[in-house]
């Protein structure tokens, strides 16, 4: 059989990677480059480093450009339907030959967390993104804007939610809480007011405790373990949603969850989430996410060849590819 190589990006905010392949799942090239974001540099910036990606990738690869038979592309930015119009020419201006996807980057992690051309896949770090494919090919996703806009759940949403339990604790509107030590000695300050000062006059704010969150709920912590109970739950609607959407819920599929709030070790959240998502979804099975999720997009452009890979070119494309991360 005739080997057949496949190109893929990973575009994000602060990083792009690209990378080949050929159809055994081995890696020819893997380029890191800075962040691909259209929204953050521009229609030209953009092009400029996926074009950059792509020719040092055929370079490292040995390969030329007409010897790609497929592609796929998860772009950061690629968030509502006049963004098909954006940035499809400027995909089609890298002259890469072959059929394509392209999508926003949630895909992408979906494709790299699931040994199924399908599934659901949840994203939950600063913010959260919930996003699926079912088996015909239907897509449909949340927008990723944050909680006023239906996404509740990302580490940025817990870091809020512990500071305004901290502020409520203070002024006996709520139950005292182990966060208010916590998050003092986070931010040096030398009490309650203080921080209220620094945060709204000096502007200081972060959202980088999420870990205090779940240390204080694994201490055992009422406030900090009912926060991510909410957390859980929110995320578990956002995600039921998208099964409903796509007509998911009597089917067998994976639900990929990615980000760093997924990698606490105290379990409270991810067993909330489990357990309201298998009650509207039984034949759901949760895996985390721990491929880079370039390797979806390259798997994703084996599917759009018409030589979807199996579960041993899916594992041998993943260690490859963390081989040369390590």
């Amino acid at each position: 059989m005739t080997t057949r190589y496949y190109f893929g990006i990973d575009a994000g905010n602060s990083k792009t990677q690209g990378l080949i392949a050929d159809s055994e799942g081995h890696v020819l090239a893997l380029i890191h480059a800075g962040g691909g974001n259209w929204e953050g540099i521009g229609l030209e910036g953009a092009r400029a480093v996926y074009a950059d990606v792509l020719a040092r990738a055929l370079a490292a690869a040995g390969l030329r450009r007409e010897q790609i038979a497929a592609a796929g592309y998860g772009l950061a930015g690629y968030d509502f339907p006049s963004d098909d119009a954006r940035l499809r020419p400027v995909i089609d201006s890298l002259g890469v030959p072959g059929p394509y996807f392209l999508e926003n980057d949630t895909l992408i992690a979906l494709r790299a967390g699931t040994s199924r051309p399908y599934g659901v896949v949840c994203i939950s770090g600063a913010g959260s993104t919930k996003a699926g494919r079912n088996r015909a090919g239907h897509i449909f996703r949340t927008w990723g804007l944050a909680s006023d806009f239906g996404d509740w759940g990302g580490g940025g949403d817990l870091c809020r939610a512990a500071l305004a339990a901290v502020a409520r604790a203070e002024k006996g509107i709520s139950p005292p809480t182990a966060l208010t030590a916590a998050l003092l000695a986070h931010y040096g300050a030398a009490d309650v007011t203080a921080l209220m000062e620094m945060i709204s006059r000096d502007r200081v704010y972060r959202n980088d405790y999420t870990p205090l969150v779940f240390a204080a709920a694994a201490a055992g912590d009422p406030v900090a373990t009912e926060i991510l109970l909410h957390a859980g739950q929110g995320l578990a609607r956002g995600i039921n949603a998208v099964i409903r959407a796509l007509d998911m819920q009597n089917e067998i599929f994976e639900l990929v969850l990615a980000g760093g709030v997924f990698r606490a070790e105290f379990p409270l959240l991810r067993d909330t989430l489990a357990a309201e998502v298998r009650a509207f979804a039984p034949g759901v099975e949760i895996v985390r996410l721990t491929a880079p999720p370039v390797v979806g997009a390259v798997l994703l452009a084996m599917d759009e060849d018409g030589q979807p890979p199996d579960e041993t070119i899916r594992q041998r494309l993943i260690a490859e590819v963390q081989g040369q991360l390590a």
